[in-house]
């Protein structure tokens, strides 16, 4: 009878695991139509990569990152070198967790990605960023002398297409690093964590710079603490200076917007 007892009850527990499952695919399937409805945007991906590509650029990476940096990677596999540092930080976080389950992460929507990529994506011949200049006249007094040659309108929307694709990877970078920061815990965002410390708070102090002006024009910013002492600032406080720093340019629009 004991025999038949442990079998019966090995059959419940299969059946009610079974169960869970076939219940679960309503939103499972849920997740994948918004997930495709995500990723059928025309304009926002360039080079589809399949998650086994991405994979490899992260085994590559990993195992000597001299070698194989973000701006070979993003050059080997034709895209743009923000991609390719939100590739490797995700790659990261799925073998940060499969570690803590003990067992490997679902895939099933990047298989079934990875299969049918042309119903999904508009994929093209690599990624870049190009500029968007406006349309109109624009008149000039030409020296004395002129010859009355231009420069190549093709080789100007390139080199400004270049420069403005470096401020939006600096822009980028400074964005991923504080996400980071802020995925790990090192931002404090909870309001017990914004109460007053026993010592007292500390205060970020800009000194005005020999002419009066501020940062670039000469200041500088130190921390003043609690006792009357200062320090100079560490490698979060700098962090956030430069997030509170205005970016004076113009705004950068997609060319698809």
């Amino acid at each position: 009878m004991d025999e038949e007892d442990d079998v019966i009850r090995d059959l419940e527990a299969d059946n009610k695991r079974d169960s869970a499952y076939v219940n679960s695919w309503d939103e499972r399937m849920l997740e994948t139509y918004k997930l495709l409805k995500q990723v059928r945007e025309p304009g926002a991906r360039g080079e589809y990569l399949k998650d086994s590509e991405k994979a490899e650029m992260y085994r590559l990476h990993k195992e000597n990152p001299d070698e194989y940096t973000v701006e070979r990677l993003a050059k080997d596999y034709r895209i743009m070198r923000q991609r390719v540092h939100a590739i490797l930080w995700l790659k990261e976080m799925e073998e940060e967790e499969e570690k803590r389950l003990g067992k490997p992460l679902d895939d099933s929507v990047e298989i079934l990605l990875d299969n049918f990529p042309e119903r999904f994506f508009n994929s093209h011949d690599r990624e870049f960023h190009v500029a968007s200049l406006p349309y109109k006249p624009d008149f000039k007094v030409m020296p004395e002398g002129w010859d009355g040659t231009t420069r190549d309108p093709d080789e100007v929307l390139y080199e400004i297409s270049m420069k403005e694709d470096q401020m939006l990877y600096e822009e980028f970078l400074l964005r991923l690093n504080f996400n980071k920061k802020k995925v790990a815990g090192e931002v404090k965002c909870h309001k017990y964590s914004r109460r007053r410390p026993a010592e007292g708070w500390n205060f970020t102090v800009e000194k005005m710079g020999p002419s009066g002006k501020r940062g670039g024009g000469g200041g500088w910013k130190f921390v003043s603490l609690p006792d009357g002492s200062s320090r100079a600032l560490n490698e979060m406080e700098k962090m956030y200076v430069k997030r509170e720093t205005p970016k004076r340019r113009r705004k950068i629009l997609p060319p698809f917007k």
